[in-house]
């Protein structure tokens, strides 16, 4: 993000220098990638984090030098020129604005200005534009975008002549519809991209980039103003999917102030008005789903500073939490802050208002201690319980499998459970995934479905199931046919009541499964466990200290008889002493030059200690005790 010195200082009385002031936002947490001096007036290029679309505009960056600075914002000055006079009566050209859902466009205003001259702009915006980056193009286009840069709100200008009856319907598109932008590029529409269009035609991308039939050029005498809210996720998959980000989709995605619309909408024109003093501005048409609820956040002195390491006063934390546009009020020793609406995508919960604390309060200043010890968690007994069913079934010769919680409609129908009983989410990301699955039986059947070749499948699940209004955790396990004796030795081995289930001919044919498959679903209060099974298998942790002196390494081969086992000599080896560390086969062959049913075994031997350091006469001494014991032990002879 691209900021000009100069226009940063329309906004709040600075009196450090362009490079004072970079080194201070560093420490404010924004990354000063460089500083040009352009002319007269210095650049800054900030790196913004994803979190802060509020930063994505002069005026955020201003609020937060304000704040870095303990300055007030300069009330209006390089916004709002002159005051805007509204034509209220002007009725001869208007626009229809239907929405066709709420959640797509929560908040869209629209307004005729009539009676344009298009001409280039005047040379103090050509100058910003050209600063942050943008290419002057004629004054109306350059006042949108000064209006995004000034204060983050994208606008759009569409030549109202081009538009059919003035119709702006809001929609979402269906796959395969085209559009050609104003860049001149014809985009295949991804399905669900939020669009404006009258009854012949789609043209604009909303929230991405205008359409080319709807091109504000030389000839527009009258245009529609364009100020919005669209959808964040939809602008930006349909921005990832068409590959074209713009200055506008990349505010949009990040959050824009739902109450800078209508600002927005009068900022520009009223510049217009400055541009043009002869063009008449009709009334703004404003549609919103609702006013955005204040978000309230509740904390106390005492989180803030055990959580930063800090003695911060109580008076300190709200001047610090006001400096940042936050409101406060206490009530005994709770704080309740009021979010600002250009604050509420990133700021969600009193965590968050304690790095806005430490901003102000500066990071410098907190001390470096070490944490405290930490507390481990007393074990938890259905996670336990949870492991050793896994266990038990891997033991058996399951494999575990993980599947998503999330299943269609008809993947609960053919199974035979009540649609009605299942929970549906409320904003499903595809109709894939609908509904929380009411039993593992349909996650499993897809498992086996994608495996069509495999000749066996034994596998198996432990997760959560969601039915009737409940979760619980569910275990299901799918054979196939042949090794149905599975299902029956885990009936054994777990205590289970529960009933071989056969997959019904109807539910196979519908998975695209060509053999017969088998089944066992049941909940983990089914399995009988006992307390003492946990703690039996589950232990106390145990670790051994690690030496800090380096082993000694040797080797050693012997001739046995070939009726010995390598790991049976290896065993003895490594009683021997108790710094013999570890043992190694790392050779075993036959050879008549050993004699009738003899072969050589030869082994790598590791001696560590503790305490020190295994000296040569050490370990001469117990490599001599390993020779005489195999020897006396297996008849074996060394191999020189």
């Amino acid at each position: 993000m691209k900021i000009s010195y100069n226009w940063l200082k329309d906004y709040v009385e600075i009196e450090k220098s362009p490079e004072q002031l970079a080194n201070d936002l560093s420490s404010f947490g924004f990354t000063v990638e460089s500083l040009e001096k352009i002319g007269d007036d210095f650049v800054l290029d900030l790196e913004i984090n994803p979190n802060r679309g509020d930063c994505l505009s002069i005026l955020g960056i201003a609020r937060e030098v304000a704040a870095l600075y303990d300055k007030k914002i300069k009330s209006q000055i390089g916004l709002l020129k002159a005051n805007l006079k509204i034509n209220e009566d002007y009725l001869d050209k208007n626009v229809k604005v239907t929405i066709s859902d709420s959640k797509i466009c929560p908040r869209f205003t629209a307004r005729i200005i009539d009676n344009i001259t298009i001409k280039p702009s005047p040379e103090w915006l050509q100058k910003r534009l050209t600063a942050y980056g943008f290419r002057p193009i004629n004054n109306i286009v350059d006042i949108t975008n000064y209006v995004m840069v000034a204060m983050g709100q994208p606008l759009h200008a569409f030549d109202w002549s081009k538009i059919q009856d003035g119709q702006m319907n809001i929609h979402t598109t269906y796959e395969g519809e085209e559009l050609i932008t104003l860049d001149g590029k014809n985009h295949k529409l991804p399905k669900d991209t939020i669009v404006i269009s009258d009854e012949k035609k789609i043209y604009d991308l909303a929230g991405i980039m205008g359409g080319f039939s709807t091109e504000v050029d030389s000839k527009t005498k009258t245009i529609v103003l364009q100020s919005a809210i669209f959808n964040p996720v939809l602008i930006r998959r349909s921005s990832k999917k068409l590959a074209h980000t713009t200055d506008a989709s990349y505010r949009y995605e990040r959050g824009v102030d739902y109450n800078n619309t209508i600002f927005g909408a009068d900022l520009a024109s009223s510049l217009i008005k400055e541009s043009c003093p002869e063009v008449k501005i009709g009334k703004l048409i404003d549609i919103k789903s609702e006013d955005i609820k204040e978000q309230n956040i509740v904390t106390t002195q005492d989180n803030i500073n055990i959580l930063l390491g800090t003695n911060i006063t109580s008076l300190n934390i709200k001047d610090y939490l006001e400096r940042l546009n936050f409101k406060t009020s206490n009530i005994d020793d709770k704080l309740t802050v009021t979010v600002p609406s250009f604050r509420v995508f990133d700021v969600k919960i009193w965590q968050d208002l304690a790095e806005e604390i430490a901003r102000i309060y500066g990071y410098d200043k907190i001390d470096s201690n070490l944490l405290s010890q930490i507390k481990l968690a007393p074990i938890n007994k259905n996670w336990q319980e949870r492991m050793l069913v896994k266990d038990e079934l891997a033991s058996i010769g399951f494999s575990e499998i993980y599947s998503p919680s999330l299943i269609r409609k008809n993947q609960i129908e053919i199974t035979g459970f009540s649609i009605t009983m299942c929970q549906e989410i409320t904003n499903p990301i595809s109709v894939e995934m609908q509904y929380l699955r009411p039993s593992l039986m349909p996650t499993l059947l897809s498992a086996i479905s994608k495996n069509p070749w495999a000749p066996e499948i034994a596998i198996f699940e432990v997760g959560k199931v969601f039915y009737s209004g409940k979760e619980s955790w569910q275990v299901g396990l799918a054979v196939t046919n042949n090794l149905d004796q599975m299902l029956k030795k885990t009936q054994e081995k777990l205590s289970l009541k529960k009933e071989i289930i056969d997959i019904d001919q109807k539910i196979l044919d519908f998975y695209k499964i060509r053999r017969k498959i088998k089944m066992i679903i049941f909940e983990i209060m089914d399995v009988n466990i006992t307390e003492g099974d946990i703690t039996q298998k589950i232990s106390q942790n145990q670790y051994s200290e690690i030496s800090k002196y380096p082993p000694t390494v040797r080797d050693l081969a012997f001739i046995v008889s070939d009726n010995i086992k390598a790991d049976t000599v290896s065993d003895v080896i490594r009683h021997i002493d108790d710094k013999i560390l570890m043992v190694e086969l790392f050779d075993e062959f036959k050879s008549d030059k050993f004699g009738e049913n003899k072969k050589n075994l030869a082994f790598h031997i590791w001696l560590q200690d503790l305490k020190g350091p295994v000296l040569d006469d050490e370990t001469n001494t117990i490599f001599e005790n390993i020779i005489k014991i195999i020897e006396e032990k297996f008849q074996a002879k060394l191999r020189s």
